[in-house]
């Protein structure tokens, strides 16, 4: 409850506050004080003259005080240094022509996180002179982050697109850090306000928006956060890289393409959830999906199925970063990092390779993720954002947003299934299983597809292993992510499956088992639902099974109920890699349960070839092994009576 001053003592409210704040240890009664009486607490930075609100109004500073505490997840800190950049560039604003909101939230954070506190300062141009005099390095450095934003924002042009939004919420709302937090996802609520936030900036009017809008401003703030966040990516007025203009849009495209599938099925099947059949005929005269529009509700179902972390890993962060610069002290949240970019798993399991210096890595170039490098002779890694990890980062940050290792490629480790084996077999650690192929008819039609999974790789088990922490995916041409199905008795659970030897039946040499021959994922024994041949050669996948959600993956199903297509497609395999992903220390330790793998079974081998040598000579006399070397001694037999064995059936014999 409320403190109150004694009855008797009617104290003067400065007594009351002197008294409790020597007295109080709880943060949040003393909040309560701050909101009772405010402009008694003081702030880091006084953006008065000479009153508390300086040109705003007293109802507004009243509701900054108020807001401020109740902090929505915020500490008290960063509740204040929020409420002291929303006043500098509400006077920035009011004084200056600049247009571009972003450019300008971004310059007052920069200068407020990197300023020490002062109680001189007023407003931004007081900032910049007291930095200009005691630390013209850190206005340099305002300075230069400020063209780079310029860059991203001329690179990006729909990050233009938050302007208005981001100004109405900064300035013009009553519950702002309350929007501010829910944005930001600092109370792990950030979807609605999420979404809300993103389809207001793409939306035009209509009850419908632009899927590709919709996909590409999440793309385009995800890969202005990745650049910022790295001083190198710039180089004076452009990016230190050329990006990869197709890859990004192919990728933005099938996502695009996702989402409009989505919609299309809620609509046709009049529900939220899961894929229908893309071969059935159904009505397609829905002017919206043929024009590329959904509906703020199917984005969200979409998303929320899908691409769970798609705005998390993207608008959010990229605001984080907006209001909380790298810098910035009072925020006691992690500062959010590039996207990962892949690495070779020699970096950790090679005892000769070391680190020239930080930042430089092992080159390696991948078919789906290209190269890690700046060039191929050089060792700096790449500041480019790939395509395809921003996809899974969007599926999953947990999962998919730290480090990523290739422990197998077949254009590097040989298109043998033993190599795969030696790879993965013993690595106890998530893995990402990724396949580029063509249809067997047609080298232009391409897909990249694969699976995800948490458990260990395991071998022969003749049948299937692994837990319901995986799930099946399509990249390229469509984006489809197959999550596992709940096992009900002896129906579900086949997730995992790897089976590389032909068991023959002793009893019966000529019958072997018809379990397939390769590494798979779903389905039976049989016929795995995605399946890999012990050839690394060819690709099967199938369109259901009791263990993922039904949809297609690979080449689009035919229409012909009779054709081979209909109902699973087989692909010629281009490209397979396997990637450790994960956090470092579940990497390591992954790692480190592969080492002692391989060390027990060489030490089984060892042990096999190890034998007692005169045991041996002793079977090989008694004939237990079959061989020719003591053969003569039977031959010689009998040979003191003149003839040798087996001449005395008139048949002649010879060494």
């Amino acid at each position: 409850p409320p403190l109150r001053p004694p009855a008797k003592a009617k104290a003067s409210p400065s007594f009351r506050i002197h008294s409790l704040q020597s007295s109080m240890t709880s943060g949040f009664l003393w909040s309560f004080v701050s909101s009772c009486w405010p402009g008694t607490m003081g702030s880091t930075y006084s953006t008065e003259s000479g009153s508390e609100t300086g040109d705003r109004s007293d109802a507004a500073a009243t509701a900054d005080s108020q807001t401020t505490s109740n902090c929505y997840g915020f500490s008290k800190q960063e509740a204040q240094h929020l409420s002291t950049l929303r006043r500098l560039v509400s006077q920035e604003q009011q004084k200056s022509e600049q247009n571009d909101f972003v450019a300008l939230l971004w310059r007052c954070s920069n200068l407020l996180s990197l300023n020490t506190p002062s109680p001189c300062i007023t407003n931004a141009s007081d900032i910049e002179a007291h930095l200009g005099q005691h630390s013209p390095s850190q206005l340099v450095l305002v300075q230069k982050r400020c063209q780079q934003l310029e860059i991203l924002l001329s690179t990006f042009p729909s990050l233009k697109k938050i302007n208005h939004v981001l100004e109405n919420i900064f300035m013009n709302n009553d519950h702002f850090l309350e929007k501010v937090s829910n944005i930001l996802g600092v109370q792990g609520q950030y979807q609605k306000d999420s979404l809300e936030f993103v389809c207001n900036m793409c939306n035009t009017g209509d009850e419908s928006i632009a899927a590709k809008d919709l996909v590409e401003l999440c793309y385009h703030t995800a890969s202005a956060l990745h650049y910022i966040l790295q001083e190198h990516a710039f180089d004076d007025t452009k990016l230190t890289e050329t990006m990869n203009i197709s890859g990004e849009y192919a990728m933005i495209q099938s996502m695009t393409n996702s989402l409009l599938e989505y919609a299309k099925s809620s609509r046709d099947n009049h529900y939220f959830g899961g894929y229908s059949d893309p071969s059935a005929n159904t009505d397609t005269s829905d002017a919206a999906i043929i024009e590329g529009r959904v509906t703020k509700r199917e984005f969200s179902e979409w998303q929320r199925k899908v691409v769970p972390d798609l705005i998390f890993c993207s608008v959010a962060k990229f605001h984080h970063i907006l209001f909380f610069p790298p810098e910035c002290s009072q925020s006691q949240q992690h500062t959010p990092k590039p996207f990962p970019i892949v690495r070779s798993s020699e970096e950790i399991t090679s005892q000769t390779y070391t680190k020239v210096k930080e930042g430089e890595i092992m080159p390696i170039s991948s078919h789906l993720f290209g190269k890690n490098t700046m060039s191929a002779t050089d060792c700096t890694a790449t500041t480019l954002l790939s395509p395809p990890v921003f996809a899974f980062a969007s599926i999953s940050m947990s999962k998919f947003g730290e480090k990523w290792y290739r422990i197998f490629a077949g254009e590097t480790d040989g298109w043998t299934f033993q190599s795969l084996e030696h790879s993965i077999l013993g690595y106890e650690g998530p893995t990402l299983l990724v396949i580029q192929a063509h249809s067997n008819h047609n080298k232009n039609e391409t897909v990249t597809l694969g699976a995800y999974s948490a458990s260990k790789w395991e071998k022969n088990k003749k049948d299937f292993f692994g837990t319901s922490d995986c799930f099946l995916f399509q990249l390229q041409p469509v984006m489809r992510v197959l999550k596992p199905l709940p096992k009900m008795g002896t129906r579900g659970g086949h997730y995992m499956y790897f089976h590389s030897n032909t068991n023959v039946n002793t009893s019966n040499p000529s019958r072997k088992d018809d379990m397939a021959l390769g590494l798979g994922f779903g389905g039976t024994v049989r016929h795995p639902r995605l399946f890999i041949d012990s050839h690394l050669e060819e690709c099967s996948v199938s369109h259901q099974d009791t263990s993922f959600e039904e949809g297609y993956l690979g080449l689009p199903p035919s229409d012909d109920p009779f054709s081979s297509q209909s109902l699973s497609s087989a692909l010629h395999i281009d490209s397979l890699e396997i990637y450790a992903v994960g956090n470092e220390d579940t990497i390591r330790k992954g790692f480190k349960a592969q080492y002692q793998h391989r060390d027990i079974a060489d030490a089984t081998l060892r042990n096999a070839r190890t034998v007692d040598k005169a045991a041996f000579l002793g079977d090989m006399r008694n004939g237990v092994m079959e061989t020719k070397a003591f053969a003569h001694l039977g031959q010689v037999d009998g040979r003191a009576q003149g003839c040798m064995k087996g001449e005395e059936d008139g048949k002649p014999s010879g060494l």
